[in-house]
């Protein structure tokens, strides 16, 4: 079981900085694209709505997790649910370029 909530927890440690804004511009850590990189106002809003994005994936595939048995006690469950946890990190991902990208910058 605890296998199963590693990547969860290790993903909302990740989420958790981005939130809470501890993270500036950089090359390395948070949701990059051409967009958050020229504007520090959308990076903080990018990593923002990612960090929430990946916390409520990993919410949903704990849950999930918890409440079908079958993905707790088979191997083919533990694969189910890794198979799972990535999808819900890629779907964030998607939601949040989706957000970003269809808001309109603002003309200066």
């Amino acid at each position: 079981m605890f296998l199963l909530l590693t990547f969860p927890i290790l993903a909302t440690l990740y989420s958790l900085p981005l939130i809470f804004r501890w993270v500036g511009p950089n090359p390395i850590y948070g949701f990059r694209n051409e967009r958050s990189r020229r504007d520090r106002a959308t990076w903080y809003r990018a990593n923002r709505i990612a960090g929430i994005s990946i916390l409520l994936a990993m919410m949903f595939c704990v849950a999930i997790e918890f409440a079908i048995p079958a993905l707790r006690n088979t191997h083919a469950g533990h694969l189910t649910s890794v198979v799972i946890q990535i999808s819900a990190l890629i779907i964030a991902n998607a939601w949040t370029t989706f957000r970003i990208l269809t808001k309109p910058t603002a003309q200066r």
